[in-house]
């Protein structure tokens, strides 16, 4: 089993990585074998081109993301809650709650992500 603080910092690095646009970075915190469902209910990301193809696909948007809550984090799993601010600079909207659910292989890569959020 994981410990906490490499979960945590994981996640931290999630939002960083997101928030510099450094797609590198964000991309080096999954398995090769990720599934990722972002929104839930949307087509599942499986592997790492697909999810490198969603990272294009959402940076017109301009994403910052910002924790909102402590997370919870049990044995290789997490939970996390977010907000978002996106869109152009002079028309940002902000996002209700996001909640994330993330799992992490044993060394330490998120191997599954699956965010609920309310249409925005």
């Amino acid at each position: 089993m994981l410990e906490r603080e490499t979960i945590t910092n994981k996640i931290h690095e999630y939002c960083r990585a997101e928030n510099q646009k450094d797609k590198a970075a964000w991309l080096s915190l999954f398995s090769s074998d990720i599934r990722h469902e972002d929104p839930v209910g949307a087509p599942a990301n499986e592997g790492l081109a697909k999810l490198s193809a969603f990272w294009d696909g959402f940076q017109p948007y301009d994403v910052e993301l910002r924790m909102t809550a402590p997370l919870i984090v049990c044995a290789n799993e997490a939970m996390a809650q977010f907000k978002a601010r996106l869109g152009p600079a002079d028309a940002r909207k902000e996002t209700g709650p996001i909640i994330v659910h993330f799992t992490f292989n044993e060394a330490g890569q998120i191997k599954g992500v699956r965010a609920f959020l309310e249409p925005f």
